[in-house]
């Protein structure tokens, strides 16, 4: 409701801009704020429990998802070459994303700051 009222408000301060109104009618204070609630963190044990859950194949992904803070498409996305095991980096330069209508494909991030290399944490 909060991005409705910013958009809603936006406009009519467009129209009191252009003087088709004397003033803009959005005027309940804090509207336009959202209140998300705080994430929570998963702590260590909490993060190898998790990897001990999923299958051999994806295991490693666990910790490199939640220290690295990476999407499932550019996890599944991942080739060996992207991981640089003597500095202890991983390279992300493509997604993996399923089309409508289509199986999944592979394409570059979704921006300019989806290509970045991230560090591997021990």
């Amino acid at each position: 409701m909060a991005k409705a009222y910013r958009l809603l408000k936006a406009i009519f301060d467009t129209a009191v801009d252009d003087r088709w109104l004397r003033r803009n009618p959005c005027r309940i204070k804090g509207a336009g704020q959202e209140k998300s609630p705080e994430r929570s963190v998963l702590t260590v044990p909490q993060v190898h429990a998790l990897a001990d859950a999923v299958p051999d194949r994806y295991r490693a992904l666990v910790p490199l998802a939640v220290s690295g803070s990476l999407r499932w498409g550019e996890l599944a996305a991942l080739r060996r070459s992207d991981i640089d095991f003597q500095v202890r980096t991983v390279r992300i330069s493509r997604r993996l994303s399923e089309q409508c209508g289509g199986g999944p494909t592979f394409g570059p991030p979704k921006s300019d700051a989806g290509h970045r290399i991230v560090a591997i944490l021990r």
